[in-house]
């Protein structure tokens, strides 16, 4: 084939988007062998979070002008650690009676969901001792923490590599230092 004679355009475009079909057609199955996973932020799915997240607000808002929520634990661990928060009450208080649910959850996969729900209370601090994870990485530290009837979420990033704790969520939307002006909790 002699291709001087001006039919080497079309050939070239035309090998172009072969090219450019099989890509796509690649980039469609390498897409449909990886399972789509929740996120399960806020210990719901994305359907059910951005269907009530005006309720999970107002709850917010309201438990924060009652209670003050802090963690002070430590990031997770391959080797146990201990993941512990503080409730008070407005006036600086130890809070007794509180329940919190704790979920560790690996963005990536739903499928390694750690449930802890029994935590020691000594003096408004709720512990959680001794809690493993199985797998090295990043790792989401969700709890739900009740008062009376108030009701809040707190999200937290940790991951097994470094020491530091991250708050995302509602307000802090981005997941690392920058949404907390560069400080750890």
């Amino acid at each position: 084939m002699n291709l001087s004679s001006g039919k080497q355009w079309p050939v070239g475009v035309s090998a172009a988007i072969i090219v450019i079909v099989i890509a796509c057609a690649v980039t469609v199955y390498i897409a449909l062998l990886q399972p789509v996973q929740e996120n399960g932020d806020m210990m719901r799915d994305y359907h059910s979070l951005d269907a009530n997240i005006n309720e999970l607000i107002a709850n917010k808002i309201s438990f924060d002008k009652k209670y003050r929520l802090s963690y002070i634990g430590e990031g997770v661990s391959q080797e146990g650690s201990r993941l512990a928060y503080r409730i008070e009450d407005s006036e600086g208080h130890a809070v007794n009676n509180g329940e919190i649910k704790l979920v560790l959850t690996r963005p990536a996969n739903l499928n390694s969901n750690i449930d802890l729900d029994t935590a020691r209370v000594e003096d408004g601090n709720y512990y959680f001792d001794d809690a493993k994870v199985p797998f090295a990485g990043r790792w989401n530290i969700l709890a739900k923490v009740c008062v009376e009837d108030e009701c809040r979420h707190m999200n937290l990033q940790s991951d097994t590599l470094q020491k530091n704790v991250f708050e995302y969520g509602l307000d802090k939307p981005m997941r690392n230092a920058k949404a907390n002006g560069g400080r750890s909790l």
